[in-house]
């Protein structure tokens, strides 16, 4: 089979809302993918890049990369990979990868990707370990189960692996929380980045004020809390941020915090005091690294995270030991 593999053309945009009505059919938890004129824009705008797979001028395939609300607009995340059913197996979705990774997104200036490659099977998982990302945590029930509803490939909500490919040259100082010293410093090991660990601060500055950049996708019933900026009103910052996403119908939570930030471990231990648990270590996350815990509120799918290799196991297993130790998880 001969393939060929390009990154979108603007000719393109409707073609790939048809890829994703064939996968998908119209449960995408991100509606903008049924938009061509979005689809688009977003790569005029250096936001979206696709790359797309032809098999006799069929498109059979494509991966992608796009800002997705990290602080950082150097680190694009990967996902959104897309093969036809017919076409599976075929290699199809590795060669997207492997020239997106190696020579495309090189040849534009982008050096840092990050993904999350879903747990209900492992043929991602395979891949990006192929590739040579690391795997640094796992988002629990990440996915909601109607995206997988037309595949009949989950019976419930869908984990994720977070992943990174990474190159950052700067020496930074990392401050990890007391909870996550050794923990995080395992999660590093195999990171090829000039870090230093250094002590943080054992409160909350009281001259300063939390600054949060909030998502919340209610179609996933997901809230993500970025924190920029922390001060002695985190814990009232948090709290009614946490009311806003469950009043919307969110049972996932994510909080992010800056390990460039002093004040990083304090964060932390309010959290835990909250019932968030670690999610994983993300290089680059804020130009430094970051950290994420999160907080579920549903009886989480533990059962359906299928994962590939002796490290993702271990993770998951201190991911959910954690979680033991943590407080109440009502929000």
């Amino acid at each position: 089979m001969s393939i060929e593999i390009r990154l979108m053309q603007a000719a393109d945009a409707p073609r790939v809302v048809d890829l994703y009505r064939a996968v998908y059919g119209d449960d995408y938890p991100v509606k903008s993918v049924y938009d061509p004129a979005a689809i688009l824009a977003a790569q005029e705008a250096g936001d979206f890049y696709r790359i797309l797979a032809f098999a006799d001028d069929q498109l059979v395939g494509q991966s992608a990369i796009y800002r997705s609300g990290t602080p950082n607009p150097d680190l694009y995340e990967s996902g959104q990979g897309i093969v036809l059913p017919a076409y599976r197996n075929q290699g199809v979705i590795e060669q997207l990868l492997r020239i997106g990774q190696d020579t495309v997104y090189p040849s534009i200036g982008i050096h840092q990707l990050w993904g999350e490659a879903v747990c209900n099977h492992v043929f991602m998982q395979k891949m990006i370990t192929k590739l040579g990302w690391e795997s640094t945590g796992i988002e629990i029930d990440l996915m909601p189960a109607a995206a997988y509803t037309k595949e009949k490939s989950s019976n419930g909500r869908v984990s994720t692996v977070v992943a990174f490919k990474v190159a950052d040259p700067e020496m930074r100082n990392v401050h990890l929380p007391a909870a996550y010293e050794e923990l995080l410093a395992w999660l590093y090991q195999p990171l090829s980045l000039p870090r230093r660990f250094v002590r943080g601060t054992p409160s909350l500055p009281t001259d300063n004020a939390t600054a949060v950049d909030e998502q919340v996708f209610s179609d996933a019933a997901v809230a993500r809390l970025t924190f920029t900026s922390l001060g002695s009103d985190f814990s009232n910052c948090l709290q009614s941020r946490e009311r806003t996403a469950v009043a919307q119908g969110c049972t996932v939570l994510q909080a992010f915090l800056d390990l460039g930030d002093p004040a990083v471990g304090a964060a932390a231990t309010t959290l835990r005091g909250q019932g968030y648990f670690l999610g994983g270590l993300l290089p680059c996350w804020y130009g430094g690294d970051g950290l994420l815990l999160q907080k579920i509120l549903h009886t989480p799918n533990i059962e359906g995270i299928h994962l590939d290799g002796e490290r993702s196991h271990q993770i998951l297993d201190r991911i959910l030991a954690d979680q033991a130790t943590v407080g109440p998880s009502a929000a």
